[in-house]
């Protein structure tokens, strides 16, 4: 099988667009490629698994260093048996990877595809979206399975960057406007989280609010991306998601960027993970719905009766709140709070004039909750 890669230089954009689109298109192409040499946001490519179960990335746009194309293909599973999950988002380094996975029908096959038994679409974007992307990659994939041309892979790509919409006939139109990315951080609910871990929910607060390492296990792949998107609702006034690693292997590869990461939530259905405690801090067993701290975490991690209180606030509200919404503002409140009580134990530091959470006035609080303030007052970037 021929290794195809089509890269900026080689290809003939004019094909796709009329001539007053095309220095349009070559300028976006450039600035994009300029602004993340690391890894291109706007991605696409094909992954194959043939009939002689050889597995290899086929076609690529822009293109994608030995890395990337390393953590692509061991996330796409087609060295697998079986595919255990149609579509996955994960991410790695800086980009967010969505992969849709869609089995060769044989009878309907055409060109190289009648010596392929399944392929993956795969896209590599900088915003969390997973629904948008399921689309988009679902649309691309129904292209590439009846045409066997990348190229018109790489059209619906082109049309959806420069205009938002892609018209995939039988599978309807795609309308990039139509899926706002704010909504993604609210699709997997708060209340569904608490309910599974109860009170034991509070060492998951805990960690994800001082910035802990967390690894989050599941041989469900479904279950494991439902849950673990959920969690950094828990600290909502961050609302950041790239502190996510929804799905990954244990790869040394992949372990690395975990560790330049620092503090991160990573899925993974390698249940080795349970004995590789030099990973975390926290790890989340969704199948035997438990929590465990590390042993070396164990005293950054201790709980007082303020934990006990709020636990059993989390516990009734998930049990009593009319919607999703109004359990994520509750729990948002009681973060800030803290927060804000935080601000009474400052004090000024006359080198930069800057006041600053001061470990001395916590004391007094005990040594188990001064720990923990004084953790959350780091996370926040409240001390010096």
């Amino acid at each position: 099988k021929k290794l195809f890669l089509l890269t900026p230089p080689t290809t003939p954009l004019s094909f796709f667009f009329y001539p007053k689109d095309r220095n349009r298109i070559e300028k976006y192409f450039f600035k994009k490629m300029q602004a993340d040499s690391n890894i291109n946001s706007d991605t696409v490519c094909i992954i194959e698994k043939d009939t002689n179960n050889d597995v290899m990335l086929t076609w690529v746009y822009p293109g994608v260093d030995d890395d990337v194309e390393k953590v692509l293909m061991s996330r796409s599973n087609l060295a697998k048996d079986s595919i255990p999950l149609q579509f996955t988002y994960s991410r790695f380094r800086s980009a967010w990877i969505y992969i849709y996975t869609q089995v060769v029908e044989k009878e309907a096959a055409k060109g190289n595809l009648t010596r392929v038994q399944v392929f993956s679409i795969c896209l590599l974007r900088n915003v969390f979206n997973p629904e948008k992307y399921r689309e988009l990659s679902k649309q691309m994939a129904h292209v590439y399975s009846t045409s066997a041309d990348p190229s018109q892979v790489l059209a619906c790509q082109l049309k959806v960057l420069m205009t938002g919409t892609f018209n995939g006939g039988s599978l309807g139109k795609f309308i990039d406007s139509d899926y706002d990315n704010r909504r993604a951080y609210l699709a997997s609910p708060l209340t569904d989280l608490i309910q599974t871990f109860a009170e034991d929910v509070i060492i998951l607060w805990t960690a994800l609010l001082c910035k802990k390492r967390v690894f989050v296990y599941s041989s469900d792949l479904s279950l494991l991306q439902k849950s673990i998107r959920a969690m950094p609702m828990l600290v909502w006034h961050r609302q950041n998601w790239n502190v996510l690693r929804p799905f990954m292997t244990l790869s040394d590869l992949e372990k690395a960027d975990l560790k330049t990461a620092g503090v991160y939530v990573a899925g993974t259905n390698d249940d080795s993970i349970k004995s590789e405690e030099r990973l975390w801090d926290v790890l989340v067993d969704l199948d035997d719905r438990s929590i465990s701290v590390a042993s070396h975490a164990k005293d950054e991690m201790a709980m007082n009766n303020f934990h006990k209180d709020l636990s059993e606030f989390l516990v009734n509200i998930a049990s009593s709140s009319e919607n999703d919404q109004a359990v994520i503002k509750q729990t948002a409140v009681k973060t800030r709070d803290l927060l804000t009580k935080l601000d009474n134990f400052r004090e000024e530091d006359e080198s930069d004039q800057q006041s600053y959470v001061s470990p001395a006035r916590l004391q007094k609080l005990g040594p188990v909750f001064a720990r923990f303030l004084f953790n959350v007052a780091s996370a926040e970037g409240m001390t010096k």
